[in-house]
């Protein structure tokens, strides 16, 4: 639980990705993780944020392509498979890339589990742009 409610987080291992590397491609698995998310949220009324999150790894694509457009980039992909699966759009108020900017192992920022997706169940009354939590 935060401030801004209920935070789900689905995050990479050693050993499990949910993206290919540089890539905002879902893997199969990570769609069956989304919709068992969804299946848990889906009969509650809250409106959903999802926060993509990357490790402090510079990436570094064409274009000047940076872990923040990939974050962003992976955020909007779990948005469009959770409407997809069959959330609401109009449930979803903010799709946001937070690069590397709060690990979720600040004591190893390379770490993978760095690399997730964020849903937050929005409390009742939160607006919707809030800083992320």
């Amino acid at each position: 639980m935060t401030a801004q409610g209920m935070r789900i987080q689905i995050a990479d291992a050693e050993q499990s990705s949910m993206f290919p590397s540089g890539s905002a491609i879902l893997l199969p698995h990570t769609k069956e993780l989304l919709s068992k998310i969804l299946q848990s949220i889906r009969s509650l009324p809250n409106n959903i944020a999802i926060l993509g999150h990357t490790d402090s790894v510079p990436y570094v694509g064409k274009g000047g392509y940076s872990n923040w457009e990939l974050s962003t980039d992976r955020a909007n992909a779990s948005r469009r498979a959770l409407t997809e699966l069959g959330l609401p759009a109009s449930r979803i108020v903010r799709v946001t890339g937070m690069a590397a900017t709060e690990p979720l192992m600040p004591e190893d920022p390379t770490n993978p589990q760095n690399q997730r997706i964020s849903v937050l169940i929005l409390r009742e009354g939160i607006a919707p742009v809030i800083k992320a939590p």
